[in-house]
């Protein structure tokens, strides 16, 4: 019979493990060991060498034992013949694509729900977990058929009849294939060297570390302790809990694995003895006794009311070096354990590490690091679709699926892989010019002809079109596009595509993309850890791609995504030797001097008790698994041996993504119980001891603190000189001198022009330069005459340029697609309107260019417009019209001085501003006064007035003159700010420049009362 030992908590287990394997002597190298992961073998040797007082050691074998995800590491001689006997594991992903079709037909033909590809992959993995979770707890999947249905709500009934069906497809499946499940015949492995051990006794063997969650690792755990050499070490079996408490361990308590484990041993606890190895301080040994007390079950807890007389003896000891940070947020978190961690370094050969499982928070904290030079790899790894070149493969998918939508395509093309075969810095050049010429507004047609014609319409448009140099650059780029990617999108241009054809034709885009003018892209893409890991995860997809068969390419990237979860990329350059950031797999058995516990907050650590999609609580108790609790009390575990070191930090952030958060509630019970013990001298009684926080966060909070205090900024108020001062505006930059002069700062004097969003709506300027060029060709193509005042068929003939005029906008389909058919809506009220209005009309002008010159103090200034239609009345006067595809201003708001672009226009009408061109040519109407100012609303069929009923417009157009003369003349004084938004109440909307203002930082409630 062999023996079993426990290694308490206080007591770095590997160095104890160590220092009693090395007293064996001469069997040292005979002996064979055994430990839960591969981490914690290399640790061991490491042990080994360090306390071995020769220069030369014959180690033991040691293996991992293959607890949780580690490979199982027995060799053929261990398992007898049960490796060539046993069919060899099915790969994850055949399994998972094989269960996905499961899933996909089972789905279809019940009529339950129309299924993705990618959704169906998302939910094989949870059926894949599951059925490893049968079989590491030796559940029979047939006892599926045992569950009573009519207990069940509807949708579990149907999900039981799913997983029945599986329970006769699957096996046959496997069968038919010559394969078995993972985890099955990982099972049955440990069977078979069970019975052989048993049979045939393998010498001195030592397994070490294990909690034995598995049910086969228990059972070889129990083999070992049967076998007279055989020797199970424990780690953190708690001898000192009463037997009341022991009996009453539930799933989430520490102690319930080991519990479990003896039961299945046939053992009794105080018959483990204590491992005689290895050393504690006195305050690790007084804290194993507080944590147990903290984690007494629930329903002993009133056994706490004795606390004080069993605690105070030893609680200043067990409070030495256990320090609590609870901070803000996860920010000041990471900051204030990345401190704790650099502080360590300050002591000579002091190790330091955290232990988390929250790998946003080992992520921040590696970033923290890295501030003071500090590079430390996170051991638990990133998702493959978050590193380099995985990102890289489904950004580059996304953009070949969508056919180069603007977003996904510069997504891809500024990824860092992403050279186009260019030098360093001149591929991103040219994107960045397609992204700020070309791309901005509406989303142009797709596919690299949709590219080339919103090419040449930036090359032609009217406004800011591309020089010479800008349209040959960014031509070149679509050429190089088209030699990469063009055979890609057509094969992606399909409705469905062979998954193998598909793969191919992303990866050669992918490699052509990453190439550079001296490096090929595969080699570029494809080295490295990520592009290692991702070049194995292709391979992967790849020889399983039949099981994918024809898919839709817009279904590819979702499915691409689904296949990555779960793959991890584990760093391959070594971290810094003294610090370490570990998940809680990788920590197990591991020892720091300074330990960091973070994350403590629950739905992080414990993560919450999940019984997944597959089956409910109730059906995992009629099936015999283990309640969902079990991996709460795993994690327990792991943070009572953290606690156990000397100098531990437990930490967690009070709030997380803007919303409060809940303390574990293994934080909660070490504050409660530490929190009802008495202080001493404290004879009322009042006091509270606390748990010592440390300077941790206080340094975090000051690390960044400013040297001043911050204060709210003012409203930015530049003066620029005066020969920086625009000496020209149009008569809409007016209006916006008048409401807010910093607009016109940003854009004259900073020459900051607006950029439009990508993928943007098709907004009111798209909408309101097509409509007033129909409009304006209607009016000049059929002008009135004595006779005819308006064509025959004036529907057809509108409606005719209205259809070339949208043709020219097929770069950006959403234009003609939206607006096309609103403008068919108001056209027959638009020629209702046009037939009545010409009955009093000589002659109509469109579109007329105009400018005017005022004397300033200082320098003229030229004032210029373009009216929309001036009409020439029967009595002389004009009538100046704005067209307005959007809501028009109001007569209130022109008097006030804030829209005061039609009076100015009148003013220069009267003055034969748009009488002639700079040429002389005759081109509008002559000096004339202005009867009639008015906004026509296209949207809403209403024509509104610019001015009360009751004023004068030519009264009105002096009064803006005047107001405008006064207002140049005050911004030609260098005193005179440009002030953002001087006038808020009437700025009912954002303005272009407000961000740059940084509006939101100063202004108040009282701006806009």
């Amino acid at each position: 019979m062999g023996q079993v030992f426990t290694i308490p908590p206080h007591v770095p287990f590997l160095p104890a493990l160590a220092a009693g394997l090395l007293a064996r002597g001469d069997a040292l190298a005979t002996t064979t060991v055994l430990v839960p992961t591969r981490r914690a073998a290399r640790a061991l040797v490491e042990a080994l060498l360090e306390q071995s007082e020769t220069d030369a050691l014959l180690l033991p074998d040691i293996r991992p034992l293959g607890d949780v995800d580690e490979d199982l590491g027995f060799g053929s001689t261990d398992a007898g013949d049960a490796p060539l006997t046993l069919p060899p594991a099915i790969e994850p992903m055949h399994r998972t694509l094989v269960l996905a079709q499961i899933i996909e037909r089972h789905a279809e033909a019940t009529g339950l729900t129309t299924m993705s590809q990618a959704q169906a992959i998302a939910l094989a993995g949870e059926l894949a977990a599951l059925m490893d979770t049968f079989a590491a707890q030796d559940v029979p999947l047939s006892r599926l058929q045992n569950v009573v249905h009519r207990e069940f709500a509807d949708h579990w009934k149907e999900t039981l009849t799913f997983l029945e069906v599986i329970t006769d497809i699957w096996p046959q499946m496997l069968a038919t294939l010559g394969l078995m499940d993972p985890a099955r015949r990982r099972a049955d492995l440990i069977k078979a060297t069970c019975k052989r051990w048993q049979d045939t006794p393998p010498g001195a063997i030592v397994a070490a570390g294990s909690t034995g969650s598995l049910k086969a690792t228990a059972d070889m755990l129990k083999t070992i302790a049967g076998l007279d050499e055989g020797t199970v070490v424990l780690p953190g079996l708690d001898q000192q809990m009463d037997e009341a408490a022991w009996a009453a361990c539930e799933p989430a308590h520490p102690q319930f694995g080991l519990k479990l484990l003896l039961s299945r041993i046939g053992m009794e606890r105080n018959a483990v003895k204590v491992w005689s190895y290895g050393t504690s301080s006195n305050n690790a040994e007084a804290r194993t006794r507080l944590v147990s007390e903290a984690q007494r079950p629930a329903e002993t807890t009133d056994q706490w009311k004795d606390a004080d007389i069993n605690l105070s003896p030893i609680i200043d000891d067990a409070l030495t070096g256990l320090t609590m940070v609870s901070a803000d947020n996860p920010q000041l978190e990471s900051l204030s354990i990345a401190l704790a961690l650099r502080e360590a370094l300050e002591t000579p050969g002091k190790t330091a590490a955290l232990v988390t499982p929250d790998r946003n928070l080992a992520r921040r904290v590696a970033s923290d690091l890295a501030r003071w030079g500090i590079i430390v790899d996170d051991s638990g790894g990133q998702p493959l679709a978050h590193t380099r070149a995985g990102g890289f493969l489904l950004q580059v998918a996304e953009m070949l699926t969508e056919q180069l939508a603007p977003i996904e395509m510069l997504t891809a093309l500024r990824h860092p892989l992403a050279r186009g075969g260019e030098e360093e810095g001149v591929f991103h050049g040219l994107v960045d010019l397609l992204d700020k010429q070309v791309l901005r507004g509406p989303r142009p047609a797709p596919g690299l002809d949709g590219m080339a014609d919103a090419v040449e319409e930036a090359a032609t448009r009217t406004y800011g079109p591309l020089n010479e140099n800008e349209h040959a650059r960014v031509r070149r780029l679509h050429q190089a596009l088209t030699s990469f990617i063009g055979a890609p999108l057509e094969v992606m241009d399909a409705r469905e595509v062979d998954a193998a054809a598909l793969m191919e034709a992303h990866l050669t885009a992918a490699e052509a993309l990453a190439a550079t003018h001296e490096e090929t892209g595969a080699h570029r893409l494809w080295s490295g850890a990520s592009g290692e890991a991702a070049s194995a995860f292709m391979a992967d997809v790849m020889a399983q791609a039949s099981l994918l068969g024809s898919i839709s390419p817009a279904d590819y990237p979702a499915i691409l995504g689904a296949l990555m979860t779960g793959r991890m990329v584990r760093p391959v350059r070594r971290s810094h030797a003294r610090l370490q950031i570990l998940g809680p797999l990788e920590a197990r058995l591991q020892h720091a001097d300074r330990l960091v516990l973070g994350g403590l907050n629950e739905g992080v650590w414990p993560q919450r008790a999940e019984t997944g999609a597959w089956i409910n609580r109730p059906m995992r108790a009629q099936l015999g698994l283990e309640a969902p609790e079990r991996l709460i009390g795993l994690a327990a575990h792991d943070v009572a041996q953290g606690l156990g070191t000397s100098d531990v930090i437990l930490t967690r952030a009070e709030r997380s993504d803007g919303q409060p958060t809940v303390p574990s509630r293994w934080w909660l019970r070490l504050e409660n119980l530490v929190g009802g013990l008495p202080v001493p001298g404290d004879d009322s009684k009042k006091q509270k001891r606390c748990i010592p926080s440390g300077p941790w966060l206080a340094m975090a909070r000051a690390l960044d603190r400013p040297v001043r205090e911050a204060r709210q900024i003012d409203r930015p108020a530049p003066t620029p000189p005066v020969e920086a001062r625009p000496a020209r505006l149009s008569v809409t930059r007016i209006n916006d001198l008048f409401r807010d002069p910093y607009a016109i700062y940003a854009s004259h004097v900073l020459g900051l022009s607006v950029l439009d969003d990508l993928d943007a709506d098709a907004g009111a300027r798209d909408r309101g330069d097509i409509i007033h060029k129909i409009l304006e060709r209607f009016s000049l193509e059929h002008p009135p005459t004595a006779k005819k005042p308006m064509p025959d068929n004036a529907y057809g003939e509108l409606v005719a340029i209205a259809r070339e005029e949208f043709d020219k906008t097929d770069a950006r389909p959403a234009v003609q697609a939206i607006w096309y058919p609103r403008f068919l809506e108001v056209a027959e009220w638009f020629l209702t309107w046009e037939a009545a209005r010409r009955t009093g009309i000589k002659q109509t002008f469109v579109e007329l260019k105009g400018e005017h010159t005022v004397t300033l103090p200082t320098r003229a200034f030229t004032l210029s417009g373009i009216a929309d239609r001036i009409d020439l009345l029967s009595d002389g006067s004009l009538a100046i019209l704005d067209y307005k595809t959007g809501t028009a201003p109001t007569a209130k708001q022109t008097a006030a001085g804030f829209s005061v672009q039609l009076p100015l226009e009148a003013a220069m009408a009267r003055d034969g501003a748009f009488h002639t061109d700079k040429s002389g040519k005759t081109i509008g109407p002559p000096r004339a006064l202005t009867s009639e100012l008015a906004y026509v609303e296209l949207k809403t069929g209403k024509v509104v007035s610019a001015v009360d009923k009751k004023a004068d417009v030519m009264t009105e157009a002096d009064a803006a003159m005047g107001h405008m003369v006064d207002l140049l003349t005050l911004f030609e004084e260098e005193e005179t700010p440009y002030i953002s938004r001087p006038r808020p109440q009437f700025l009912t909307y954002d303005g272009d420049y407000d961000h740059l203002a940084r509006v939101k930082e100063w202004q108040t409630a009282t701006d806009t009362d």
